[in-house]
């Protein structure tokens, strides 16, 4: 169906392309108490068919764990979207030069990676250090395009995240990354920009167009971090609509911390459902 919605009584309706057969979940509900390769199994369990793998350590970055990953996920019938990067590992601008090349040849084993387990992009951080540092922001920017160009020529879309204590956090810090003019993506998550205190639908609109991932999770100022949907403060309805608006169709990943019973992303996803349902009526 793509962009051409179809005009109907109401601009909401128009884009209602929300799809809850893609509410999926990320790998890093289960951290740090289940191995990254055994959540796909309790994925899977859950009736979860749709994942984003945290890769938490370096060696989880090599071949054959990569191998492995692809055919746990075949077992479970589990379809893997993304790849999520430890920020740590992707320091891709650093000064020190030795360190800029070997995060650039993880980089470049990581897309190999991602091709044997099928993902379609990758999530970054970017630059989490000096975020209003203009040199380190100059440096970071030009390994962004550079990650894009080859991310994409590996059939990847790579997507930096909003993240409350990184770069990108405003929807100003979009269009810079946008101007760059390169195939470059976003992931938005819905607790990082309440935590910003940037309002989600204003961060939505601006990735209008490279949207490709999003995570959900909610925040309360004095609570836990990423806490389930449905249990802060944000304005679910104003979400659903936001993206509804830039007419997103694509993954809904739930990433909650602190999981302290499965049923608690069988409810979360119960509530994205209705949601999605209440907007599409």
């Amino acid at each position: 169906m793509g962009r051409a919605c179809l005009m109907t009584t109401s601009r909401w309706d128009r884009c209602a392309l929300v799809n809850p057969e893609q509410i999926g979940l990320s790998t890093a509900c289960f951290y740090p108490h289940t191995l990254t390769e055994d959540a796909l199994d309790l994925a899977a369990e859950l009736g979860f068919s749709l994942v984003e793998v945290f890769l938490q350590t370096e060696s989880e970055y090599r071949p054959d764990f990569a191998a492995m990953l692809a055919r746990r996920a075949r077992a479970n019938g589990v379809r893997i979207h993304s790849l999520h990067l430890y920020a740590t590992l992707f320091d891709l601008w650093s000064p020190y030069a030795r360190m800029r090349e070997e995060t650039r040849a993880r980089f470049l084993q990581l897309l190999e990676a991602a091709a044997c387990v099928g993902a379609r992009a990758l999530t970054w951080h970017g630059l989490r250090l000096g975020i209003d540092d203009p040199a380190l922001v100059g440096s970071f920017l030009e390994s962004a395009a550079w990650a894009a160009e080859v991310a994409h020529a590996a059939g990847l879309t790579l997507c930096v995240e909003n993240v409350s204590w990184c770069y990108l956090r405003r929807p100003e810090h979009v269009a810079v990354l946008k101007g760059l003019g390169v195939p470059l993506g976003f992931t938005f998550d819905s607790f990082q920009a309440a935590e910003s205190g940037v309002a989600p639908e204003a961060l939505i609109a601006a990735m209008d167009g490279a949207l490709t991932t999003v995570h959900l999770a909610d925040f309360a100022p004095a609570g836990p971090r990423h806490l389930s949907p449905g249990k802060g403060i944000l304005n679910w309805p104003g979400v659903f609509a936001a993206l509804r608006r830039v007419a997103y169709a694509g993954p809904l990943l739930i990433e909650i911390a602190g999981l302290d019973a499965p049923e608690t992303l069988l409810e979360a996803r119960r509530f994205i459902e209705a949601g999605l349902r209440s907007r599409s009526r």
